[in-house]
């Protein structure tokens, strides 16, 4: 197996935009194609038996050579991630997702639990992401309905915007978002979205906003009431604002699983023993997010390009203590992947990586060497398993 590209899937919203990069959703599957070499988002000529397939039917074909023994124990034929860009022209409403109970009894697959890594936002743009205080449900029934009816604001009434914490969103910022929190996206941001795979959201207000009959969009105020997590706290939240450019970058619980690294040795950058070295404070690795359902870290790779024969670090990443595939996002610059295709592991084959593009390395593959070119950055997600049985 060789690592994957896909087709994404656009989209389009009354707020603005959507591209599925990565997606076994039903009626939105990525689709792994051949040819149309001036997309940058599709596999080029002659690249496997896999093109043409989408996501869910290359999992259904690999499986555990795709996925991973682990994942594959854990999740059988269903994809575990969800991937795409959030382009915001206008406000998206005031939302929540539910979490893995109430998405039990709903009769759905998984709750939905989110990471957001800002590619770019306007000056004036922001984010609303979390309860400023604690409210009880029948204090946030009435907010709610405040802002529907638009409040009366010499009774000293609130609304949803009056009690979300609010952030200035820059790119580089991150941003995680377990199930159960209330959030919306402003208005001209470009958002890399890292959740499980779902699709399910409770509308709590859209501020007034008309669909192109002229009606007021479906609000799902029961069923959000149900989803919040009242128990959650305004500290949880600011510690996730973050920029992975800032000098001093911190993040609770941020014990990710080390990515191992590797010094070019030799001419072409492979160690001639095998042997790599796992790092936790290797400064190029940024953990962005750790919970039950994926781990991200921001890769800072830099390199330039030059016609010099001085060889470039390479950046090792292996798969294999994870027992899970890796997803690799482009966020900007340009470099070369290397990898050993198996069965036989003898031939080093390499594929050019730049700024959009997303790779999924499959677990059969191992260990990916990253050899970058210039300004490379790269957005990594992977699942972190112990092996568990799936249910």
């Amino acid at each position: 197996m060789r690592p994957l590209k896909f087709k994404p899937v656009y989209i389009g919203t009354i707020w603005g935009s959507e591209d599925w990069i990565l997606s076994a959703m039903e009626g939105r599957q990525t689709v792994c194609v051949e040819g149309l070499e001036a997309e940058a988002s599709v596999v080029p000529e002659n690249f496997g038996e896999g093109a043409g397939l989408s996501l869910s039917a290359l999992v259904e074909k690999y499986g555990a050579r795709l996925v991973g023994d682990n994942v594959w124990n854990m999740y059988g034929n269903r994809f575990p991630l969800l991937i795409k860009y959030i382009n915001s022209n206008q406000q998206l409403s005031v939302q929540v997702h539910p979490g893995e109970e109430m998405a039990k009894e709903k009769g759905l697959p998984n709750g939905k639990t989110e990471m957001w890594y800002v590619l770019d936002a306007k000056p004036d743009s922001e984010l609303l992401l979390g309860f400023s205080r604690r409210f009880t449900a029948p204090e946030f029934r009435t907010i709610v309905n405040n802002s529907i009816r638009e409040k009366d604001i010499a009774k000293g009434e609130r609304t949803l915007e009056d009690v979300l914490n609010r952030f200035s969103p820059k790119r580089g910022d991150w941003y995680f978002i377990p199930a159960g929190t209330v959030h919306s996206i402003g208005a001209g941001v470009r958002i890399l979205e890292i959740q499980q795979p779902s699709d399910t959201t409770y509308r709590l207000y859209d501020f007034n906003r008309v669909d192109i009959e002229g009606k007021r969009r479906h609000l799902d105020l029961e069923d959000a009431l149900k989803a919040i997590d009242f128990d959650e706290r305004q500290e949880d939240y600011v510690e996730f604002q973050r920029n992975v450019f800032a000098d001093a970058v911190s993040l609770k619980c941020s014990d990710a699983n080390p990515v191992k690294t590797l010094s070019a040795k030799d001419v072409d950058g492979v160690a001639k023993d095998g042997s790599v070295l796992a790092k936790d404070d290797d400064p190029r690795v940024t953990p962005l997010a750790r919970c039950p359902h994926f781990v991200s870290n921001f890769l800072n790779l830099g390199g330039r390009n030059t016609s010099s024969n001085k060889t470039e670090e390479l950046f090792r990443l292996d798969n294999s203590s994870f027992g899970t595939f890796t997803v690799l996002v482009c966020t900007s610059g340009e470099g070369t992947l290397f990898y050993r295709e198996l069965p036989s592991g003898c031939v080093r084959n390499g594929v050019s990586i730049k700024n959009g593009d997303l790779y999924l390395i499959p677990a059969e593959l191992g260990a990916v060497d990253i050899r970058p070119a210039g300004g490379l950055q790269i957005v990594e997600a992977h699942l972190e398993t112990a092996g568990s049985e799936r249910e």
